[in-house]
C-alpha cells in the first residue's frame, strides 16, 4: 500500500512576512499582487474580516484601516528563499519527493510504518516551525488526490491528518465539496452539481466510462485516484550531481510568447548560477514547458534539448540556445501552466581549466566571476540579462514591500 504526503505551507506569502514580524501572529495580514493590485495571500483573521482572494486593494483599503491590517507587497525573493530551505529540510527526510509548487510537496511515504506515520508528520511539522518558523499542514493518504483531500481536513484540525482506511476515506470524501476536489475547475463543477454529484463521494461513485465521456481522461483519472488506485506518480527530481533543474509552475497560466521566453531565460540564468556555485559546466541544456493538466482545452507538454559545441559556464551562450529550444516546441494559442530548464552533460571545471577544448576566455570567466559576486553583495536580480524582461518589475509599484532578509546583506535584521 502507497503512502503518499501532501506538504502545504500554511498561507504561504502571509507566514513569510510574520517570521521576521512576530509582532503581527494572530493578526490580520494581507500580502498584495504585482503593482499592489489585489490580495493573493490572506492570513485567517483576514479572511474572517471578509478580505477575499483576489478582490482589488482599493475595494477593501478602508476595511484595512479601521481594523490594523497589515499589508505587504508581494517579495517573491523572500518567498522562494523560504520554500529552497523548506523544500531542502523535507527532501532530508524522505527518498522520493515531488516539488510540485513554491508552497506544496509531495512525499511518499510508503517506507514509514503506520504506527509511526503520526508521529514522523509531527516531528516533521515541527522541525518545520522550529527551524524556519513556517506553519505546515500534512495530509496522507493513497493516491496524490486523495492527499490533498487529507490536506484540506489537516488544515481544519491539528495539521496532520491520515487518510488509509477506506471507510474513514468515504466518510470525509462524504463532507468534501465537489468544488473542493483537486483539479475540478469551475465548468466541472456547475456540471456536476446539476447532475446531482454534489460530494466527492459521489464522484467517486460515478461510473467511470461516463465521467470520461463527460469530463475527458483528467476527470477519469480523478475519480480512479479518489478510489485509492495511482494514476499520477510521484514526479521525483534527478540526481543533482547528473543535471541542474529550475522550473515554476505559474500563477496564472501564460499565453505571451514573451512572457514564456523571459521566464525561460530567468531559469536559465538562475541554473547557470547554481552551475557555477558547485564549479561545473554543462553542454546540453533542455527546455520544457507544459499547459494546465486540469484547464479545459487539451493538455500539451513538451520537451526539447540543444547542445553546445562544447561544455561551459557562460551564460549568454546558453540563452541563445535555450530561446532556440523554446522556438522549437512553443505551440500559440495554447496557455501555459508550467515551464522550466535543465542542464545536462555535467563536467568538474577543473578538467577544462587550461584545456585547448574549453570555451571560457579569461574574459568572459571573470564577467560571470563578477555578476556572480555582484549579485550575491547586492541581491539577485541586481544585474541580469537583457533577455530577462526586467521592465515589470522595474515599474512594477510594490509601496509595502518588506525587506529581503534572507538573499541580501543589507536587509539582514539586526538585533540590539
Amino acid at each position: 500500500m502507497r503512502k503518499i504526503a501532501l506538504v502545504d505551507i500554511n498561507n504561504f506569502y502571509v507566514s513569510c512576512e510574520r517570521v521576521f514580524r512576530p509582532d503581527l501572529w494572530n493578526k490580520p495580514v494581507v500580502v498584495l499582487s504585482n503593482n499592489d493590485g489585489c490580495a493573493i495571500a490572506r492570513s485567517n483573521e483576514a479572511k474572517n474580516l471578509g478580505i477575499k482572494m483576489g478582490e482589488p486593494y482599493f475595494k477593501f483599503k478602508e476595511i484595512a484601516q479601521k481594523f490594523d491590517i497589515a499589508i505587504f507587497s508581494s517579495n517573491y525573493t523572500l518567498y522562494q528563499d523560504f520554500s529552497n530551505r523548506i523544500m531542502a529540510l523535507l527532501r532530508s527526510q524522505v527518498a522520493i519527493m515531488e516539488v510540485y509548487s513554491i508552497d506544496e510537496a509531495f512525499l511518499d511515504l510508503t517506507h514509514i510504518p503506520d504506527e509511526t506515520l503520526i508521529p514522523f508528520c509531527q516531528h516533521l511539522k515541527k522541525q518545520v516551525r522550529q527551524y524556519l518558523g513556517i506553519p505546515i499542514s500534512i495530509g496522507v493518504s493513497l493516491t496524490k488526490t486523495l492527499a490533498k483531500v487529507a490536506n484540506h481536513f489537516a488544515k481544519k484540525s491539528e495539521g496532520v491528518f491520515i487518510l488509509l482506511d477506506e471507510k474513514e476515506i468515504n466518510t470525509f470524501l462524504n463532507r468534501l465539496p465537489v468544488s473542493e476536489i483537486w483539479g475540478i475547475g469551475r465548468n466541472h463543477t456547475k456540471y456536476l452539481l446539476a447532475q446531482g454529484i454534489d460530494t466527492a463521494f459521489k464522484l467517486k461513485q460515478a461510473p467511470p466510462k461516463w465521467v470520461r465521456q463527460k469530463m475527458s481522461v483528467v476527470g477519469e483519472r480523478i475519480v480512479t485516484e479518489l478510489n485509492g488506485r495511482i494514476t499520477y506518480e510521484l514526479e521525483e527530481e534527478l540526481n543533482s550531481k547528473k543535471m541542474i533543474t529550475v522550473s515554476r509552475s505559474f500563477p496564472k497560466d501564460v499565453t505571451s510568447y514573451e512572457e514564456l521566453e523571459s521566464a525561460i531565460c530567468s531559469f536559465i540564468e538562475r541554473a547557470m548560477e547554481k552551475l557555477r556555485e558547485e564549479k561545473m559546466l554543462a553542454q546540453k541544456v533542455g527546455v520544457f514547458i507544459k499547459t494546465n493538466r486540469f484547464g479545459e482545452g487539451s493538455y500539451y507538454s513538451n520537451f526539447q534539448m540543444a547542445t553546445l559545441d562544447v561544455a561551459s559556464h557562460y551564460t549568454p551562450s546558453f540563452i541563445t540556445a535555450g530561446k532556440k529550444a523554446l522556438e522549437d516546441i512553443y505551440k500559440p494559442y495554447l496557455a501555459y501552466k508550467k515551464a522550466g530548464v535543465c542542464l545536462l552533460e555535467l563536467s568538474s571545471h577543473e578538467e577544462f581549466q587550461g584545456s585547448f577544448f574549453s570555451s571560457i576566455s579569461p574574459k568572459k570567466e571573470q564577467l560571470m566571476l563578477t555578476l556572480d559576486k555582484l549579485n550575491q553583495r547586492y541581491g539577485k536580480k541586481t544585474i541580469s540579462y537583457g533577455s530577462v524582461n526586467q521592465s515589470a518589475t522595474s515599474i512594477t509599484q510594490r509601496q509595502f514591500l518588506s525587506p529581503h532578509y534572507t538573499t541580501n546583506w543589507k536587509d539582514i535584521p539586526k538585533v540590539s
